[in-house]
């Protein structure tokens, strides 16, 4: 079996360290390098995982001396110091079972075509309770699909799920290849959030996709997360920014790279571009800033198709 390269990027998560820690070390698969950066944190982080460094000769220690603020800077640092061919980004607050690594690797063995293989995940909350599956974040779009095992050609993956919504749950589930993510530009640190989208689709236009059913991955959603910080943040203008610039920046990097695009995934993704064009509207002209919102409402308003519906919205939302 291939080696794989561990990742494991934290910041501030000293609380969740031995979860995380604890459950990649106890995973069936062994033949792996364990990389931890951490982005200077202020808690006990760095005693965590020193403490582990020092029992285990597979943990390797990165700390920075400033912070970055971005998760997708230690993902690139992660990927440049690895050495082997698989890379598993572990995120530093999750956690998973034992058999997470040998099964999402066997599929990479069985097809070498696949650029990354993810498995189902479940979430947990701060104390490390299950809450749910993540299968329901795909109820509506083919729910037998996701019952069993599937392997599936990137592009149609894209055109049934992904160009609609990042379904695969967060890096924690997957196993990618390190030269497919090189291919692909790497991660965007620009993006504040959903340069993992962005990763994927840009790795699938050329390669496999493969899915385990089996619930390996236990992703924490906890008031501290990324995605919880910029959703506070950016309240509900927070999704259509980041949705918006990201599915912009896949169009502009398929076309740099001449990749074409199934005219039907082009379609849908103009026509969520318009839509988060459209909200983003709404949501400047509501607060102060009616030239971008009129701006942004007339832009939405002609394209893809002609439509009435912002500008209606726009003068119910302002009556008193």
């Amino acid at each position: 079996m291939p080696k794989v390269s561990v990742i494991i990027p934290n910041y501030n998560h000293g609380r969740y360290l031995p979860q995380r820690i604890g459950s990649v070390l106890r995973q069936s698969f062994t033949d792996f390098e364990c990389i931890i950066l951490d982005d200077a944190s202020t808690d006990n982080s760095r005693e965590v995982i020193e403490s582990y460094a020092a029992k285990d000769e597979r943990i390797s220690f990165y700390p920075s001396a400033n912070n970055t603020g971005s998760t997708f800077i230690q993902w690139n640092k992660g990927v440049h110091l690895a050495k082997n061919e698989l890379i598993w980004i572990a995120e530093s607050d999750d956690s998973c079972t034992p058999g997470l690594l040998r099964s999402l690797v066997n599929c990479h063995l069985q097809n070498n075509d696949i650029g990354l293989a993810y498995c189902q995940s479940m979430g947990i909350n701060e104390a490390g309770n299950v809450t749910g599956s993540w299968k329901e974040f795909t109820e509506g779009m083919d729910d037998d699909l996701f019952n069993e095992n599937f392997v599936m050609e990137g592009m149609e993956f894209i055109r049934r799920f992904l160009v609609h919504k990042n379904v695969i749950p967060n890096a924690s589930a997957v196993v990618f290849k390190k030269n497919v993510f090189m291919q692909a530009g790497a991660a965007v640190e620009s993006l504040p959030t959903n340069s993992d989208w962005l990763t994927w689709l840009k790795i699938l236009v050329n390669k496999k996709l493969a899915f385990v059913a089996g619930p390996h991955n236990m992703f924490r959603q906890h008031p501290e997360s990324v995605i919880a910080k910029h959703s506070s943040a950016h309240t509900t203008f927070y999704k259509e920014q980041y949705d918006h610039t990201m599915r912009l920046l896949f169009e502009a990097w398929c076309k740099q790279n001449k990749v074409r695009l199934k005219k039907e995934i082009l379609s849908v993704n103009h026509q969520y571009i318009s839509y988060d064009t459209g909200n983003r509207g709404l949501y400047s002209f509501h607060n102060g800033k009616w030239l971008q919102g009129l701006m942004d409402i007339a832009r939405a308003s002609v394209s893809p198709h002609f439509t009435l519906g912002y500008i209606r919205k726009m003068f119910r939302e302002a009556r008193p």
